[in-house]
C-alpha cells in the first residue's frame, strides 16, 4: 500500500507536542549547564561572552532535539513572527501580497530609493527566527545613521512541506518584479539571505543565468546593487569534514542539517541540484554572474558545520565575479551576528556586523 505524504504545516500529535515542553523543562537546563562548565576548555566557547555561549547552544539543542513539526508548531509562520515584532516596537504592519501566495514585509516605511530584499532562512521549513529582525532593524538604523535611509523588505515565502521547489523561487522573482513595479532601479536593490535565505538568493541567480521551466523569466535593466550572503546552505547533503568536527561548536548540528536537507530534496528532480545545491554546480554554473550584480560578499564562520561547503562555493564564486569579497569570521557559528540579539542585553559582539553595515552602506549611491 502507497503511503501518502504528509503535507500539512505544524501539526505533530500531542505526545510530540508534549515532548516540547519536556525537552525544555527537563533536558534543555542539563544542557547548556554542562555546557556552561566546560566552556573554559572548550576550543571556542572559551573566547566568547556566557550569553553568547548560552545563545548558541540553546539554537543547537533545539534544532537537534526536536523534529519539523515540532519546531513548526512552536514557532508558527513568518507572518505570525513579524506581527509580534512590529507590535512590539509600536510600528505598523507594512505589507504587499504577492501572486503565489507570497508576501513582502517591511520594517518601517516602503521606499523605492534604496530596498535590501531579504531572504530569511530556516532550512525553507521554519519561519524566520524573532532575534533575526532586530538585528535588520540595527543595520537599518545604522544605515540611516550614515546618510543612506533604506527600505528593508523580507519576503514571506511558503514552506515545506507545504509547497516545494521550485514554489519560493517563483516568490522571489515575484518580489523582486514588485520592487520594480514599484520605480525601484535594480542598481538600489540589495538582495541578501542567510542559511536556506542565501540558498534561495543563489538560486535566484542561476534562474537568472540559467531559467527554470515554469518559473517566470527574471530580467532587468542593470545589475543588482550587491548581494550578501550569510551562512548559505550551499549543500543540503552536507558531507564535508567540518560537519562533523564542528559538530560541537556551531548553532546548528550535523543531525538537524542532514534531517532537514533530506526533507527539502525530497522528491527534487536531479536536473535541479546545482539550484538546490550550488556545492555541486558545474565549473561554468556562474560565469557570466556579473551581468546580474555588482558586487557580493560571503561570510562564513570557522566553527560551523558548513564551514567547508561555503568556502568552497565562495571560491567558486570568487573565481568567476572580480569582486567578490569572502570573510571567514574567527570563532564563528552559523549565522553569527544574529546571536547577538538573541538574549539580553542585545549587544554587538560580533566583527562581522560593522563589515556587513559597510558593505551595504557602499552599494548605495
Amino acid at each position: 500500500m502507497t503511503s501518502v505524504k504528509d503535507t500539512s504545516f505544524g501539526n505533530p500529535p500531542l505526545l510530540e507536542k508534549v515532548g516540547v515542553f519536556t525537552s525544555i523543562i527537563l533536558y534543555l537546563p542539563l544542557f547548556l549547564g554542562w555546557t556552561l562548565i566546560n566552556s573554559p576548555f572548550h576550543r571556542t566557547n572559551k573566547h566568547k561572552t556566557w550569553t553568547r555561549i548560552v545563545g548558541d547552544r540553546l539554537f543547537y539543542f533545539l534544532t537537534t532535539r526536536l523534529n519539523m513539526k515540532q519546531l513548526q508548531w512552536a514557532l508558527g509562520d513568518t507572518l505570525e513572527v513579524y506581527k509580534n515584532y512590529m507590535e512590539g516596537q509600536k510600528l505598523p504592519l507594512v505589507i504587499d501580497e504577492l501572486a503565489e501566495n507570497g508576501r513582502l514585509l517591511w520594517i518601517g516605511e516602503r521606499r523605492t530609493d534604496r530596498v535590501i530584499l531579504y531572504f530569511h532562512g530556516g532550512a525553507f521549513l521554519l519561519p524566520v527566527p524573532f532575534f533575526f529582525l532586530p538585528f535588520w532593524k540595527f543595520v537599518q538604523s545604522e544605515l540611516e545613521a550614515k546618510g543612506k535611509e533604506t527600505g528593508f523588505a523580507l519576503l514571506q515565502y511558503s514552506l515545506v512541506p507545504t509547497a516545494t521547489f521550485p514554489t519560493q523561487l517563483k516568490q522571489a522573482v515575484l518580489a523582486v518584479q514588485h520592487l520594480i513595479s514599484m520605480g525601484v532601479k535594480p542598481q538600489n536593490i540589495q538582495l541578501t539571505g542567510d542559511s536556506a535565505g542565501g540558498n534561495l538568493v543563489l538560486q535566484l541567480l542561476s534562474h537568472m543565468l540559467h531559467p527554470v521551466p515554469d518559473v517566470p523569466r527574471l530580467t532587468i535593466t542593470a545589475p543588482f546593487g550587491g548581494v550578501y550572503l550569510m551562512s548559505p546552505w550551499v549543500s543540503l547533503t552536507g558531507k564535508t569534514s567540518s560537519m562533523i568536527t564542528n559538530d560541537d561548536s556551531d548553532s546548528i548540528g550535523i543531525k538537524a542539517l542532514t534531517y532537514w536537507g533530506r526533507i527539502v530534496l525530497d522528491g527534487a528532480p536531479e536536473k535541479y541540484r546545482s539550484y538546490l545545491e550550488p556545492y555541486y554546480a558545474p565549473e561554468d554554473w556562474f560565469v557570466d554572474l556579473s551581468t546580474v550584480v555588482r558586487r557580493l560578499f560571503v561570510t562564513d564562520g570557522d566553527a560551523e558545520c558548513l564551514r567547508d561547503d561555503i568556502a568552497v562555493v565562495a571560491d567558486h564564486l570568487g573565481k568567476k565575479h572580480p569582486r567578490m569579497q569572502f570573510i571567514l569570521q574567527k570563532h564563528g557559528v552559523h549565522d553569527d551576528p544574529y546571536f547577538d540579539f538573541l538574549l539580553w542585553p542585545q549587544k554587538v559582539q560580533s566583527d562581522l556586523t560593522p563589515v556587513i553595515l559597510e558593505f551595504f552602506a557602499s552599494g548605495f549611491e
